[in-house]
């Protein structure tokens, strides 16, 4: 993993984080249901995507690289051509299934009728990111990672932008509509029609962006064709690499998906009877927006570690990889622990900043969901590391077992409602984080310890939620993002003194730690290394 792969997976988390911050705009701009109805069918046509497109530009990419250095141009023409034609006959096959299938997908497996013509609308945008992981999969076959980042971020601003102006125009035709057929749903099923063309809109933007800069970077082209090896390989033998080569990868972003999938479909079918299904959108537009948020932070913080570590293996400096290793372990849990603390022990306070009438049950999953946040940036860490060490039967066998006890855990929570969803991710993502730490420490030949990565950090985060509680009843009257953010900061002061005063970080980790040479500064003249 080099430092511009490096550069492009951040700026995949910005974009993540842009889509995390899409869903609660356009959420709060929807009616009762608009998020459950969305949720259903960004599910359903996520699934058809990853099985049509999943790791298809790395796929292609890392396909591309191996020809150009062994000076097969022509191949590398072929391989373009081919998987094009036969990736925009699957994207155009999946959207046309989705077309045909949808009022049975709606109605038959998630029980939301009203999703029938958002999936409908959604569909199209099923091809054109195939089209768009294609072109970005040219971009990566010539070691080129800024235009996929860049076209990561734009596509979820043009998705805010669009979003917002098709979604306010359908959905005051649907209000009208509702109001005249007494279908109060239909001002949320069209806003959510709105928002699923906006999605396509906006990655025929991104295909034209990408489509430029490819047209602008064809100067090499007569040297592909004249310069070389003949062309070898037929189209079928480059689309069997293609396919040979994604699949692991693609099976395991399924079953990471899955979940997702499974818990709308288990908790809707219970839900339909009680008539609690738009809790869904609390769980959808404010629990997993919140944790996905503050995830992702972690995950930010914790990718520049990762190439530091392949560095070292790269110089055959193994001590220096382990050593790298574990403070990206030590990094996640400092930060996850502390997130999840904090977002625990302020629950009321983050819910009612967030407003709405169903602040109490945000309140209730944030309490019995925040642990999510160490653990999933744990096992993110620890996936990307095995990912790049070419482990990827591991990888499909831990996230399977994963969704297993997500499964397991959700049906024997099923009593406490939209909660088990909660519960079920907590369990699942744990599982997952114990299974690729284990994992990865055996495939180092190196143990944990103990005491400065996992005990002190979670003395030190008990301690901090213990000041987060009394200052949160000190601010109790004023209340509002002030009293958040001075409890944040105040805490987080108190955090990171009790953990340099304890010698937490080891002067080797300190080299590694984003901010690390800032702390031995500070620990140096309080004389504390």
């Amino acid at each position: 993993m080099n430092q511009a792969e490096i550069k492009r997976r951040q700026a995949e988390e910005i974009a993540n984080i842009l889509n995390l911050i899409t869903i609660f705009i356009l959420g709060n701009r929807m009616m009762d249901g608009g998020i459950t109805y969305m949720a259903a069918a960004v599910s359903v046509c996520a699934l058809v995507g990853i099985a049509v497109s999943g790791c298809l530009a790395d796929a292609l990419g890392r396909l591309l690289r191996s020809r150009r250095n062994k000076g097969q141009y022509r191949n590398i023409l072929s391989m373009r051509r081919s998987a094009l034609l036969f990736h925009a006959a699957l994207g155009l096959a999946g959207t046309l299934l989705l077309v045909l299938c949808a009022g049975g997908i709606a109605e038959g497996i998630f029980r939301i009728s009203y999703s029938r013509f958002i999936i409908m609308a959604l569909a199209p945008a099923v091809l054109l990111r195939t089209v768009s992981c294609v072109i970005q999969g040219y971009f990566q076959g010539e070691a080129a990672e800024l235009p996929r980042a860049v076209s990561g971020i734009l596509r979820q601003i043009f998705l805010l932008g669009f979003g917002l102006l098709f979604g306010n125009i359908l959905g005051g035709y649907g209000e009208k509509a509702g109001s005249l057929l007494r279908e109060e749903n239909f001002a949320s099923m069209y806003r959510g029609m709105g928002i699923a063309l906006a999605a396509g809109l906006a990655e025929i933007f991104v295909i034209l962006f990408l489509t430029v800069l490819f047209r602008g970077s064809r100067r090499s082209e007569k040297k592909l064709k004249q310069d070389g090896m003949y062309a070898g390989d037929s189209a079928w033998d480059c689309i069997r690499s293609l396919c040979v080569g994604r699949w692991p990868q693609f099976l395991t972003e399924l079953l990471l998906f899955l979940p997702l999938v499974l818990g709308l479909v288990l908790f809707g079918r219970k839900a339909q009877e009680t008539g609690e299904v738009f809790q869904y959108d609390v769980y959808g537009g404010r629990y997993l927006v919140i944790c996905g948020v503050l995830l992702i932070l972690v995950s930010v913080l914790v990718l520049p570690v990762m190439g530091r570590i392949f560095l070292h293996f790269r110089r055959e400096e193994g001590r220096l990889a382990r050593t790298a290793f574990q403070a990206g372990v030590h990094i996640c849990l400092v930060h996850g622990i502390f997130l999840s603390v904090y977002v625990a022990v302020m629950a009321a306070q983050i819910a009612s900043l967030l407003g709405g009438e169903d602040s109490e049950l945000v309140k209730q999953m944030l309490q019995g969901g925040s642990a999510v946040i160490a653990f999933a940036s744990l096992s993110f860490f620890c996936y990307r590391f095995l990912q790049a060490m070419g482990k990827k039967y591991f990888l499909l066998a831990a996230v399977g077992i994963a969704d297993v006890i997500f499964v397991i855990t959700l049906l024997a929570a099923g009593k406490t409602g939209i909660l088990s969803l909660v519960y079920g991710g907590v369990a699942g993502t744990f599982a997952l984080c114990a299974i690729l730490v284990v994992l990865s420490y055996r495939q180092l030949r190196m143990q944990m310890d103990w005491l400065s990565v996992l005990v002190l950090p979670a003395g030190a985060g008990g301690v901090s939620g213990l000041v987060c509680m009394l200052l949160g009843r000190l601010f109790a009257a004023p209340g509002g993002f002030p009293s958040v953010l001075a409890t944040f900061v105040l805490s987080g002061l108190l955090y990171w003194i009790i953990l340099m005063v304890l010698r937490n970080f080891k002067e080797q980790e300190l080299d590694e730690f984003p901010g690390g040479r800032l702390l031995g500064m500070i620990g140096q003249k309080l004389h504390i290394y």
